[in-house]
């Protein structure tokens, strides 16, 4: 990926998360990463149309709690924003699709975007995921997120 097409990805995520979720962020490096905590999720869409691919974001597991209460408005500690935590993540991952392929492929091309999916993740596969090339990192904050997108011709 070329660093136009990083750079642009960056700005979409952070400003998406800013206007959804009230929350700020920003690239960093890898080694500049806030703590991760040990237990994690991982939400990812998969779509097609003029170009295939998909999107995944990792997150620490408390900080979907946080982004659903920003989203909705709620206190993190209520019980709305618990059960609703999931959802908001991948919601905030498919309004981050969108933006995306919108910026990169332009308006007129047609995408079919497949519904997230959420699971969750150990160490292991944070850190595999934190060493691929193609990941993006985050400091959303005091968070660390990793955002990977990949597109087929």
């Amino acid at each position: 990926m070329d660093e136009e097409t990083r750079e642009k990805i960056d700005e979409i995520f952070c400003d998406v998360i800013e206007k959804m979720a009230f929350m700020f962020g920003e690239s960093v490096p890898e080694d500049e990463l806030p703590p991760a905590g040990s237990e994690f999720v991982r939400t990812e869409m998969t779509f097609s149309g003029a170009t295939e691919g998909s999107i995944v974001m990792a997150v620490p597991a408390q900080m979907c709690a946080e982004v659903a209460a920003n989203v909705l408005g709620v206190d993190i500690d209520s019980d709305l924003a618990e059960s609703r935590s999931c959802d908001a993540l991948k919601e905030l991952l498919n309004v981050t699709c969108g933006n995306i392929l919108t910026a990169l492929a332009g308006e007129e091309p047609v995408f079919d975007l497949h519904p997230p999916t959420l699971s969750e993740i150990n160490e292991e596969d944070w850190n595999n995921f934190l060493s691929d090339e193609n990941t993006h990192a985050y400091n959303v904050d005091e968070n660390p997120v990793l955002l990977k997108i990949t597109m087929k011709s």
